[in-house]
């Protein structure tokens, strides 16, 4: 019961920051759609979505392989070996990336940034920076230490917010952003590797297990790869066919109904380590508990906000953005909001594949959904425009979400409360007719709604006992527990 409890409460921690972050992103979002051109806010759109690509194959994958293979240790000899044996390799193939995007900038600045070669070119330095933050954030989840992380990903954040709206606010328009990221990025390095090195001192690298980490981490490329392409890459061909104003437009909406992503990041950041640790302990029943009530809360927190999204799209973009942004990227929100559901569900479940070492069929899984994304996007942006990016994104998810469904299940089942999926649908479609016949307009009405529909959602949910006062008992005996 103690370590329940200790697991909840970690992602109660987790979830408050990642609710934190979601909320920075929110902030950030009217200072640059209000001061910068729409055309400029698509360019940076398109810098924050290659920093999201890069990371992904430039690792090599290998702090994935970190979390899994040191998530149980305790020597620290091993764990110097393994830390700095996949930090090398990651420096070195993150700064090969980095030079060849350095030497191409001017040619990726007419391509993706109308010409703003400064912008181009502070783009490669950026990518070994988030390379390498990437890598060593992950330190902190493969030992779940939950508060310093939860720290780390709050400075990270509003940091950002602060750096990039004092360049913005001082009239240095996209460059100016693009430096205050920077200046967060290397600042963020700098205190994250002062307090690893503080924890397990310095070693020279042998990279005795490196082949081991690569072959677990390498078939995640592809993965990675293809997860990109559902998920940025049309942002890519929005530009290309439309122009970097449409991305502009697009952008908003997809961010927004993105927002449910933070109800997911907990159990991204806690689930892998915990159940690595009760399998290789050989606790298969608590692996099946922790699934299966992860999944079950997860969607019941974000089935209702899909509908509250769908909703209040138009005035939460009205308030975020412009009107301009609100009438164009509306209908982008409710798409987005719906496949970034299916992602949340999808982190469950591969974990156990990642369990089972079946990571291969993760990345074809991700391939076809990119392959359906790549091509649906190519035959929808044309005549659709934004809103056919947005319906393929959820058609992607979708496919590789049931993929992943139903290879793992054939690997290890655990159970799933089909009644619960109804009730909450329910519940959701209830708080919906709230939503509607008020019809909240304007920043304070907006805020009330939230509130409101977690409290209509919730008591309707308690009266179709979707959640009982034993379940609440439990949560609660949990939380004491620990």
């Amino acid at each position: 019961m103690a370590d329940y409890g200790l697991i909840v409460r970690r992602m109660g921690l987790s979830g408050i920051a990642n609710a934190l972050v979601a909320f920075s992103g929110l902030i950030l979002l009217p200072i640059l759609t209000k001061n910068l051109s729409i055309a400029d806010y698509g360019s940076w759109a398109l810098i924050v979505v290659t920093l999201t690509l890069v990371p992904g194959f430039a690792t090599l994958q290998l702090p994935t392989a970190m979390v899994r293979f040191l998530a149980a240790s305790k020597d620290k000899q091993h764990i110097q070996e393994v830390f700095y044996s996949i930090g090398c390799v990651v420096l070195v193939v993150s700064a090969a990336v980095a030079a060849v995007v350095g030497l191409f900038a001017p040619q990726i600045a007419s391509s993706l940034f109308h010409g703003d070669i400064a912008a181009g070119l502070l783009l490669a330095p950026l990518i070994l920076l988030a390379c390498l933050d990437g890598f060593l954030l992950t330190y902190f989840k493969a030992f779940l230490q939950v508060k310093r992380y939860t720290i780390l990903i709050l400075t990270q954040a509003y940091l950002n917010v602060v750096l990039v709206a004092v360049f913005v606010f001082s009239n240095h328009g996209l460059q100016g952003a693009v430096t205050g990221m920077f200046i967060q990025e290397l600042v963020l390095f700098v205190v994250m590797a002062y307090l690893i090195v503080a924890q397990i001192g310095l070693a020279r690298p042998t990279f005795a297990h490196t082949r081991e980490h690569v072959a677990f981490g390498l078939p995640l490329v592809p993965e990675s790869l293809a997860s990109w392409i559902v998920t940025s890459s049309d942002r890519y061909l929005i530009g290309i066919f439309l122009g970097a104003a449409a991305v502009g437009y697009y952008s908003p909406g997809y961010s927004l109904g993105g927002v449910i992503g933070m109800l997911s990041a907990p159990l991204v950041m806690i689930l892998p380590s915990v159940v690595s640790k009760y399998y290789d302990e050989h606790k298969i029943d608590d692996v099946s508990k922790v699934l299966e009530y992860s999944l079950r809360y997860y969607l019941g927190m974000a089935i209702p906000s899909v509908f509250f999204l769908t909703i209040l799209s138009y005035p939460l973009l009205k308030v975020l953005s412009t009107q301009e942004i609100a009438v164009n990227g509306s209908l982008v929100t409710p798409l987005v909001a719906a496949g970034t559901l299916f992602v949340g569900a999808y982190e469950v479940i591969v974990l156990i594949l990642w369990l089972k070492k079946r990571t291969a069929f993760v990345s074809a899984a991700w391939t076809i959904g990119a392959l359906v994304n790549f091509g649906l996007n190519l035959l929808l942006i044309p005549f659709l425009g934004i809103i056919g990016a947005a319906l393929t994104t959820l058609l992607a998810y979708a496919c590789t979400f049931a993929l992943i469904a139903a290879f793992s299940f054939q690997q290890f089942r655990f159970n799933i409360s089909t009644s619960f999926i109804v009730k909450s649908v329910c519940a959701s479609l209830v708080m919906s007719l709230v939503l509607l016949v008020w019809g909240p307009a304007g920043p304070l009405p907006v805020l009330v709604a939230i509130p409101l529909s977690a409290t209509v959602y919730l008591g309707t949910l308690f009266v179709l006992r979707g959640l009982t006062i034993q379940e609440i008992k439990f949560f609660y005996t949990m939380f004491a527990a620990a």
